[in-house]
């Protein structure tokens, strides 16, 4: 079979499966192929292999099936950077991208912070930090200082990063992909905070799972304790914030989170309940829609 015919194949087959069949049908095909899908345009009459075909066409059919493509390809982009991906973590998502831009736009002018990735999953967020947070002429917190000189990763040196995750297989794939990206954050295994008693961070980032239930059945391939938690998904939440009320760990200047759409009025209540003196303002996603929380501490 000829590229063309097997693109024609595989679209037909998701059309009722999926929103973007024909790019779905070209993201499978060119990671069995390991080549672009600008080569596919480029050879559409090049004859495929059997085991080619035959290890598309399984794709293909598990993707019917409703397999995330991220799942069927290892890799997922995100904030313009590719992760690598499996069974152990969430798929990173768009809105995400988001909370990422809060966070650089905060700390664009700033050098000398410690930022903190909580239930970092992949690794997406914090190495997305990492990888553009480039200021120029910034102030230290202590004094001004001369434009620090970005090191061949393009961090900015002076800014320090972290994460931690619940799961140590979880963790595996946020190292992975830190060595993808070149990236130096120091990870730790534990429950929200626990691993980081008496230490202090600037910017604490958070996607904590903050879903009551899942009805998407294409997340039915994804842990679920990523996803979804108790306390009409405000469980891990209301544990952080209570964690953060203890002398055990000292308060970030500004915490950064991703929330549920209909939770925002929750969020500033349990903020104000475990950290009085705290500031929450909300911030709506490309779909309108509250997504983000930026509390002030």
């Amino acid at each position: 079979m000829t590229i063309h015919q097997l693109l024609n194949i595989g679209t037909s087959k998701l059309k009722s499966k999926s929103t973007s069949p024909a790019l779905d049908a070209e993201v499978l095909l060119s990671y069995v192929l390991k080549k672009s899908k600008e080569y596919l345009y480029i050879n559409p009459k090049k004859y495929l292999v059997h085991t080619q075909v035959r290890t598309y066409l399984k794709l293909i059919n598990k993707r019917v099936q409703g397999w995330p493509v991220a799942d069927l390809t290892n890799q997922k982009e995100f904030y313009g950077l590719k992760f690598y991906v499996d069974k152990n973590v969430l798929i990173p998502r768009p809105e995400t991208e988001g909370l990422v831009e809060h966070v650089l736009e905060h700390i664009k002018n700033m050098s000398g912070l410690k930022i903190l990735d909580i239930g970092t999953g992949s690794g997406n967020i914090i190495i997305s930090i990492a990888r553009r947070n480039v200021p120029k002429n910034v102030p230290t917190k202590q004094s001004i200082i001369r434009s620090p000189r970005p090191d061949k990763s393009g961090l900015a040196m002076g800014n320090k990063f972290f994460a931690s995750d619940v799961s140590s297989k979880t963790l595996i794939v946020a190292k992975k992909n830190t060595k993808r990206h070149k990236v130096k954050i120091t990870f730790k295994q534990g429950d929200l905070l626990n691993p980081w008693k008496n230490k202090h961070f600037d910017i604490i980032v958070a996607n904590l799972p903050y879903l009551a239930q899942e009805t998407d059945p294409s997340t039915k391939f994804e842990p679920q304790n990523a996803l979804i938690a108790e306390k009409k998904g405000l469980a891990l939440y209301e544990k952080l914030f209570r964690q953060l009320s203890s002398p055990l760990y000292p308060h970030p200047s500004t915490l950064f989170l991703e929330i549920g759409y209909k939770q925002a009025q929750q969020i500033k209540k349990l903020a104000k309940k475990f950290l009085p003196a705290s500031e929450t303002k909300i911030y709506k996603d490309l779909s309108d829609r509250d997504r983000y929380a930026i509390i002030s501490l």
